[in-house]
């Protein structure tokens, strides 16, 4: 293991200490294989890359957090919207990032995971509780979800129930095949769910559903939003 890998696993291990308990033995032993790595240039889990981003070791043109907020800001100017995120992760780390570069709106990030560390701030809402397609969305002009597994299927329910605009950045959506799960592959998934989401926009009248992609950012999932 080479200098800069050491010390970023001395850096991770310093801050599992400080902050005890908000990761499972399992996933510190996976975020400890990822320093023999370079976990920047590959798409990798939640808590791997929140951690790296804490940790200040993303750089800036490989950080999915910046590209992220860059499109969304792109497609909604979220300056000042009223911002509901989905599925922040063990660390809110979109959220904190979004709260940061808001100038009158506010973000909430729902997660039953959220660490027990972080708290709200005056622009940043941390709710640890589970979103689901009927939880109360009229105060915020926007949802958002960066990657948030079948999460998605929720923030896709409660926009076109609440005809609100939306942003989801699409992954391999959890287990298929399953009792619970019906489909095949993560591709027959993602298929259906833009399906739907084409269908319900057009007749909520919320515009057209459109297509992009932060494959720069080493991510190959679509990223599905409105356009009015």
């Amino acid at each position: 293991m080479n200098k800069l890998n050491i010390n970023k696993r001395k850096a991770i291990l310093d801050y599992i200490k400080k902050y005890p308990n908000i990761f499972s033995e399992n996933e510190i032993e996976i975020i400890l294989k990822y320093t023999e790595i370079n976990p920047e240039n590959i798409l990798v889990p939640e808590f791997i890359r929140g951690i790296y981003d804490e940790l200040n070791f993303l750089k800036d043109e490989e950080n999915i957090y910046i590209g992220f907020i860059k499109l969304i800001n792109e497609l909604f100017d979220i300056k000042q919207k009223n911002i509901v995120e989905i599925g922040g992760g063990v660390l809110p780390r979109l959220g904190e990032r979004i709260a940061l570069f808001q100038s009158k709106g506010s973000i909430t990030v729902y997660d039953p995971r959220l660490s027990i560390y972080k708290n709200d701030t005056s622009t940043l809402k941390l709710v640890r509780e589970r979103f689901n397609k009927n939880t109360d969305v009229t105060s915020y002009d926007l949802l958002i979800g960066l990657m948030p597994c079948k999460a998605a299927e929720d923030i896709v329910e409660a926009a076109l129930k609440n005809r609100k605009d939306f942003v989801i950045a699409l992954c391999e959506g959890g287990v298929h095949g399953d009792e619970e799960d019906f489909y095949e592959d993560d591709e027959e998934w993602r298929r259906a769910l833009i399906k739907y989401a084409s269908r319900g926009v057009e007749q909520n009248n919320m515009g057209n559903l459109n297509i992009k992609y932060l494959k720069k950012y080493h991510n190959p999932y679509p990223i599905i939003y409105n356009e009015r």
